[in-house]
């Protein structure tokens, strides 16, 4: 078996752990944080806000440190950092304590153990089957919601919320001996070639149009087709943290019993889970750009149904077709990046859209709190998103791609 589809496993399971405990299963913790510390649910919704924000710094260091350094002791660095930040969490007295320990442990376990690494591995490793690759590692961070979900709600009503983060702090210590055992950074370190191509073929592969050196940052950042990708994947998302931080309150708040209202989060995930399959197939059909637009249209109906349907059917059901959507676009956010961007220029791009998107995902958690601080419904919100949803396949109306194997020429 050609050892890249070990990496695309490891991949999987370390995203399953880093991003479900990190960032999905944040909303089970939303309301007993707002009861614990007395505060509405707008600043209830900052700690992920504030590991967005701390991304502007980290990622991009994230990216050069890939660049630079192998990649398994980026992961081990990140595994770390998670620990130590569940634990704090775990011991936190005051609300900003909550925000602080989510602000500094959350971007480097969703970076340099989560999407940062595992991407540059995997886009290291495949060429012609990246995108069934970058799809079938992803499907971890969604299943990661299906699963991490309803039983950190168990956990919760077992241990309590301090429990819970004792309970996730032990995990990435259990990663740390297999990201050191399996994690090889390119098909060359083992002989071998992307895709489980010959050896003597490695001279095609597009390991040899790499440049010997990274681009600058100042060159990335002069790209429009950085920009362009940023943009519209910024304005796709900017609804979906604020659905998935609020998901849980918002069933609530319709009568729906907290495991039932968990079950519409797992919808999400299983939606995602099979949109990051299903794109990449799309993808190779109808390019990336069509794929794109294609997550687009499932996210803006998803949204239309949530704010207008009741039944708890019926919201499941558009739960699922937002998580089909949503799916879609992580993978082909970094299908675009790697068609334009080659070599050390990937892990840097990739570390640099982080920022150039946060603007727009930090907004609609904290959004969606105050509109519902001050109508007692989350309507509005839904509305703008699907707005931004609209303006998202605008952005991307303008985005021109090199051909396959060709880099996009870098600004001087």
């Amino acid at each position: 078996m050609f050892y890249g589809w070990v990496i695309v496993g490891l991949a999987f399971v370390v995203q399953f752990i880093a991003v479900g405990s990190m960032m999905q299963c944040f909303p089970v913790f939303l309301l007993p944080l707002t009861e614990e510390f007395g505060i509405g649910r707008a600043q209830g919704a900052l700690p992920p806000v504030a590991m967005m924000l701390s991304g502007i710094v980290f990622s991009p260091l994230i990216g050069m440190a890939i660049s630079r350094f192998p990649i398994r002791n980026v992961m081990l660095a990140g595994a770390l950092a998670m620990a130590l930040g569940f634990y704090a969490l775990s011991q936190a007295t005051t609300f900003w304590q909550i925000v602080l320990a989510y602000g500094l442990a959350g971007p480097p376990a969703m970076g340099a153990m989560g999407s940062i690494a595992c991407n540059s591995l995997i886009v290291n490793w495949f060429e012609r089957q990246r995108s069934l690759a970058l799809g079938l590692a992803m499907i971890g961070m969604s299943i990661s919601g299906a699963i991490m979900i309803p039983a950190a709600t168990w956990g919760l009503e077992t241990w309590g919320w301090r429990g819970v983060y004792k309970f996730f702090a032990i995990i990435p210590l259990g990663l740390m001996p297999l990201i050191a055992w399996l994690v090889v950074n390119r098909p060359e370190d083992l002989g071998l070639a992307a895709d489980g191509d010959a050896p003597a073929e490695v001279g095609r592969s597009a390991f040899e149009s790499a440049p010997a050196a990274p681009s600058s940052l100042r060159a990335l950042l002069g790209t429009p087709t950085l920009w362009l990708i940023g943009a519209a994947c910024g304005l796709s998302f900017f609804g979906a943290l604020a659905v998935m931080n609020h998901g849980i309150a918002f069933a609530i708040d319709r009568g729906i019993d907290p495991m039932r209202a968990a079950g519409m989060l797992s919808a999400i995930s299983v939606g995602a889970a099979t949109g990051k399959l299903a794109f990449g197939w799309l993808a190779d059909r109808l390019g990336e750009k069509g794929a794109f637009k294609v997550a687009l249209t499932f996210q803006f109906f998803a949204l239309l149904g949530l704010a207008t349907l009741s039944g708890y059917a019926a919201l499941v059901a558009a739960s699922g077709l937002f998580g089909l959507g949503l799916g879609g676009i992580a993978p082909l956010q970094v299908a675009l990046l790697a068609r334009s961007f080659r070599g050390g220029d990937f892990s840097r791009a990739l570390g640099l859209i982080a920022p150039l998107m946060i603007p727009f995902q930090i907004a609609g958690p904290p959004l969606a709190g105050w509109i519902f601080d001050r109508q007692g419904s989350y309507d509005l919100a839904i509305w703008i998103f699907m707005a931004s949803t609209l303006a998202s396949g605008f952005v991307i109306s303008f985005l021109r791609l090199p051909d396959a194997g060709k880099p996009t020429p870098q600004a001087e």
